[in-house]
C-alpha cells in the first residue's frame, strides 16, 4: 500500500508539473499535454522572475509541499535517509527537466524549492524519530 501511495503522489506531481497550463488545471481541472520535441535547455538555468506576485508564491509553496509529502511517503517506505534523499532529489530534477518538453518552464530554481521541501521532511522525520525513540526508551 505504501508503494502505491508513492506512485499515486509521484503521478500527481508529474501531472501538475507537465500539464500545459497549471492555471487551467487549478481553475478548471483541465489536464492537457503539449509536447515540445526541441526544448530550449538554456531555460533550465534561467533566473526566477524579478517581480514576485501572489500566484508565483502559491506555485513555489506547491513545489515545497508536493516534495515534502513525497519525501514523507518515501520515508515511511524506506529506512535509508540517503536513499530517500536521492530518490526525491532525482524526481525533482526529472520533473523540472521534463517540463521543458511539455511547454512549461523547467527551472533549476524550482529544484531548489523542491529540495527545501525534501530537506524539511527529512529534518522533521529525524526530529519525530528522535522523540519517538526517546519516548519508547523511557
Amino acid at each position: 500500500m505504501r508503494g502505491f501511495l508513492i506512485v499515486v503522489w509521484a503521478a500527481a506531481i508529474l501531472i501538475c508539473t507537465c500539464t500545459a497550463s497549471f492555471n487551467g488545471l487549478m481553475a478548471n481541472g483541465e489536464v492537457s499535454f503539449h509536447l515540445n520535441p526541441a526544448p530550449n535547455f538554456s531555460e533550465f538555468m534561467a533566473r526566477p522572475p524579478v517581480e514576485i506576485a501572489g500566484g508565483f508564491l502559491v506555485q513555489k509553496f506547491g513545489h515545497l509541499f508536493a516534495f515534502f509529502i513525497f519525501t514523507v511517503l518515501l520515508q515511511i517506505k524506506f529506512q535509508s535517509k540517503r536513499a530517500v534523499f536521492f530518490l526525491a532529489a532525482f524526481y525533482a530534477v526529472l520533473t523540472e527537466f521534463l517540463q521543458l518538453y511539455f511547454t512549461r518552464d523547467g527551472r533549476l530554481f524550482d529544484v531548489g524549492i523542491d529540495a527545501a521541501g525534501i530537506l524539511l521532511a527529512l529534518g522533521m522525520g529525524r526530529i519525530f524519530m528522535t522523540h519517538h525513540l526517546r519516548d519508547t526508551n523511557l
